[in-house]
């Protein structure tokens, strides 16, 4: 059994007045400011005194290639196949490890080549390695000659990289059931281009062809998402049925209306956009500022109608060589910057953003009777603790080697730095974690 006692309180929507305590037993929130279980001060409870620290859910990130570092981003009909499966996979573990250090305790997979979310998250499970909680994506499915298929075709995959194609309803429900057997529990697909992935058509997908993907991930217990950025497709996709659109940039009032309808997830990723406009690379990449612009001014909008808005970005370090500090590298520290960024957004708060990366992520993370992000009785005890007040201050979750002291995740703790100072810790951490 744990308890944390004498702690502030962001539950996942709103931090509460006063100080709470709350109890924990195997991996399940037990209590919140509850009486003391029969067993409390036995040998068997760890009591957790956050000393008037702030304890919140544990970040989920809702974007995330786990296999994506230090790639050329101009080489992407080769994503997935820079480097051997062997050494994408130990990004991915590398990947797992910056994310518990950041004070990420889970992740919804955007993709990946080789079947790593899957494996990572089977590695976890068996405690083989210590990460966070995972949901499962594949690769990027598409269609021949699309804007991940098309272009220098002598260049073809003799094996699958991180994009697989096929033509037809038929043969893409085929490739669904297989990603899906192989472990996945969300398809992506490129629905359109946009969102810095320029091409000669928006469409890249047959209408017939998104409903058969859909329909069968629905029937087998998975979800669909879709980088799609254009209003025409995006609504399209709505209309089929889809759990999440990626980027949406020409997203409107119409769009916000037809996702809060269905219950349609939204990742603006607007960090991606932002740095591509900063290093002058728009126009190449087909990037305009008033696209940027758009999707911040309708965020507020999209939060008062009830869209369910997540964090998460494509961090890769894919502009390591033109900036020493690129914020989409996958660096202790990095994810948690997207607290802030949003949060000083006209019309919306950091409890808005909090909650998009703890109790709105959750809802994608796990399947229902499972609950996650937030602190209340029966949700998983995924909990961090940080020095100070991340709804006063956000930029705390962008400097967790300061702030984050406490990382539990299914309701065992795997970091616990209380009682040391900041010069105590060390600057490179990733080896400092134990197993679940």
């Amino acid at each position: 059994m744990l308890e944390i006692t004498n702690a502030k309180l962001f539950d996942g929507r709103k931090l509460l007045p006063g100080r709470h305590s709350v109890t924990v037993e195997g991996n399940t929130i037990t209590a919140v400011d509850g009486p003391a279980p029969a067993a409390s001060g036995s040998p068997s409870t760890t009591v957790i005194d956050a000393q008037g620290m702030t304890l919140l859910p544990g970040l989920i990130t809702s974007h995330l290639h786990s296999d994506f570092f230090k790639f050329n981003i101009a080489d992407g009909d080769r994503l997935g196949k820079e480097r051997p499966p062997g050494v994408l996979m130990a990004i991915g573990v590398r990947t797992c490890r910056v994310l518990l250090e950041s004070g990420f305790t889970g992740f919804a997979g955007a993709s990946c080549s080789n079947d790593i979310d899957a494996q990572l998250k089977m590695a976890i499970a068996e405690d083989i390695i210590p990460g966070p909680r995972i949901r499962a994506c594949g690769h990027h499915l598409g269609t021949t000659g699309d804007m991940n298929n098309g272009g220098r075709w002598w260049k073809a995959y003799q094996t699958p990289g991180t994009d697989v194609c096929a033509d037809g309803p038929d043969a893409l429900c085929t490739l669904v059931r297989q990603e899906i057997n192989r472990g996945a529990e969300t398809i992506k697909i490129f629905a359109s281009a946009g969102h810095g992935q320029p091409h000669r058509t928006t469409r890249n997908m047959s209408r017939a062809e998104i409903a058969s993907i859909i329909e069968t991930a629905h029937e087998r217990g998975a979800k669909v998402r879709a980088h799609v950025a254009d209003k025409a497709m995006i609504m399209e996709c709505i209309e089929l049925g889809l759990d999440v659109v990626d980027h949406g940039d020409e997203i409107d009032d119409e769009v916000i209306a037809a996702m809060v309808e269905s219950g349609t997830f939204w990742v603006p990723s607007l960090i991606f956009l932002r740095s591509v406009l900063e290093l002058g690379y728009g126009e190449a990449m087909g990037v305009r500022r008033e696209q940027y612009d758009h999707v911040r001014a309708m965020l507020p909008a999209a939060q008062a109608a009830g869209v369910r808005i997540l964090i998460g970005d494509d961090y890769s370090g894919v502009f390591r060589d033109l900036v020493a500090d690129d914020p989409l590298d996958h660096q202790v520290g990095n994810y948690g910057r997207e607290f802030a960024y949003y949060a000083q957004i006209d019309g919306l708060t950091t409890e808005d953003v909090l909650g998009w990366g703890t109790r709105n992520a959750g809802q994608l993370l796990v399947d229902p009777p499972a609950t996650v992000g937030v602190i209340e009785p029966g949700a998983l005890a995924d909990l961090i603790i940080v020095d100070g007040d991340p709804v006063e201050d956000p930029s705390l979750l962008a400097r967790p080697r300061e702030a984050l002291r406490t990382v539990i995740r299914d309701g065992v703790p795997v970091i616990d730095r209380r009682g040391q100072s900041t010069s105590d810790q060390p600057h490179v951490e990733l080896d400092s974690l134990s197993a679940r």
